[in-house]
């Protein structure tokens, strides 16, 4: 994971915060509005425990690996004070899961998956203060999952196994977060989201934390 980039992001977040105690506050945004933004923010592939099947092992257990960076581009509409409507595209990285297998050989089977999703969404937005926002939002996501297995050591797979499996599905996604309005048409938004049974052969929660800046037109 980019911790620079994370740490650049929160910062900005917090510094917008305390630029409300020197300056003035923005004035009412305008609604109707559409608006864009980018985000980058720490994501991490919960895999179901019997993920990452190793046939004929009687002995193993999992590493779900290491979180990763994701990457977003985003646009919505803004139709109401309280309301808008906003559509996603993330790249949520590459995720390593490893089972290891102690018996009746000794072996690893390794699971890397790549996670990407065209998300549609409802966000509910409650102002408060002079410039912040709670932010909830719940919607659909079309998450493709690009999978390839590899074996080390002495533990291998079955005569005909796959080794690559590609997959697209439409799954649940939710989340909820703060923003922060630095000027009348930019904005800070640090979100945490949820998105719920991704992949087939592999499945898991898709978790992330994204940090975004966001420009209304």
């Amino acid at each position: 994971m980019n911790q620079k980039l994370l740490l650049l992001c929160a910062g900005l977040l917090i510094s917008g915060a305390a630029l409300a105690q020197t300056k003035p506050a923005p004035q009412q945004i305008v609604v109707p509005h559409w608006y864009v933004g980018v985000a980058a923010g720490q994501t991490i592939f919960d895999v179901l425990d019997d993920s990452v099947a190793a046939p004929g092992a009687t002995q193993s257990t999992l590493n779900e690996g290491k979180n990763q960076t994701g990457y977003r581009f985003f646009a919505g509409y803004r139709f109401h004070r309280n309301v808008a409507i906003e559509g996603t595209l993330t790249d949520y990285g590459k995720f390593t899961a490893t089972r290891e297998v102690q018996a009746p050989t000794a072996g690893t089977i390794v699971a890397q998956t790549r996670v990407r999703g065209a998300s549609l969404e409802l966000l509910g937005i409650l102002p408060f203060g002079s410039a912040f926002s709670l932010i909830g939002r719940a919607g659909g996501m079309l998450a493709t999952t690009n999978l390839e297995y590899k074996t080390e050591g002495a533990f291998t797979l079955p005569p005909g196994s796959k080794t690559s499996v590609r997959n697209t599905e439409l799954v649940g996604k939710y989340g909820i977060g703060l923003g922060y309005a630095v000027t009348e048409r930019v904005a800070l938004k640090m979100e945490y989201e949820v998105a719920r049974h991704v992949g087939e052969e592999i499945e898991g929660d898709m978790k992330a934390l994204f940090f975004s800046v966001q420009y209304r037109f």
